[in-house]
């Protein structure tokens, strides 16, 4: 009887631990979600695409600029806009992105040889974004329930200590799961995994050079980097945050006609 007692109260003990770290977990998302952001921001960024074959590397320079608003009690979470600068054979391309505050979203790509936005497809998403290692899945905010979070460990990661968080979908996603990696001191995003079907690891993004603009924490280089050697650099030349922005910026007709 003791026997049995003693197997019941360790599947319970065991049960509470596994709980204990699932809330952990959340938690420590929350915290992520609850640094101060910038209601508006505009950035200026460097794009570079890097592929290797045959050790050899072929590099693309692009230039864009994001303008990025967030909002409270409202139907929406945030809007963006992606407009590309250069070169010549790309200026004026575009993404238009919304997310709502229930964690569905909607997202207009604009050609301007095509002279109008096409939205794009749920099944789209798992697409490269202008042939870089990049989705556009990944240029959306998931809402944090539309993923169960649960805590694994510890990892160093540049001196930095930070928490192993596995997230796992529950609703729509291009990724079987991710690794996320919290940086506990500042709680800031240092890296995530990527995992396809299988738990294969896809890709890695890595945030760096996480510096501090005036009250926000920045990261002023992003890599996507691939098991194959092919990566892509974000590199932020220049962030403004709070600036005004009006709604119409984040519009269809604007996408358009922004050139």
């Amino acid at each position: 009887m003791m026997a049995h007692k003693s197997f019941y109260l360790l599947i319970l003990f065991s049960f509470l631990i596994a709980n204990d770290d699932d809330f952990k977990a959340k938690k420590i998302m929350e915290k992520v979600i609850s640094q101060p952001n910038p209601v508006t921001s505009i950035s200026e960024v460097k794009l570079e695409i890097v592929r290797k074959r045959a050790n050899k590397e072929k590099r693309k320079s692009r230039a864009f600029i994001r303008y990025e608003k967030r909002y409270k009690n409202n139907e929406y979470f945030q809007k963006s806009l992606v407009k590309f600068l250069e070169p010549k054979s790309v200026k004026g391309t575009g993404l238009l992105s919304w997310t709502k505050e229930d964690g569905s979203s909607d997202q207009w790509f604009f050609l301007p040889k095509l002279k109008m936005a096409k939205k794009v497809k749920s099944k789209e998403k798992s697409k490269s974004f202008m042939s870089t290692d990049f989705i556009y899945e990944d240029l959306e905010n998931r809402n944090i329930n539309d993923d169960i979070f649960q805590y694994e460990g510890q990892e160093i990661i540049n001196g930095n200590s930070c928490a192993i968080i596995l997230s796992t979908p529950v609703k729509d996603s291009s990724y079987k799961s991710k690794k996320i990696f919290v940086d506990t001191k500042i709680f800031r995003v240092r890296k995530v995994e990527y995992f396809s079907e299988n738990l294969i690891l896809e890709k890695t993004l890595f945030f760096k050079d996480i510096v501090k603009s005036g009250k926000y924490w920045i990261p002023k280089l992003l890599e996507m980097k691939r098991p194959n050697g092919n990566y892509t650099i974000m590199n932020v030349q220049a962030f403004k945050p709070d600036v005004d922005l009006d709604d119409a910026v984040f519009s269809e007709s604007f996408l358009i006609a922004a050139q």
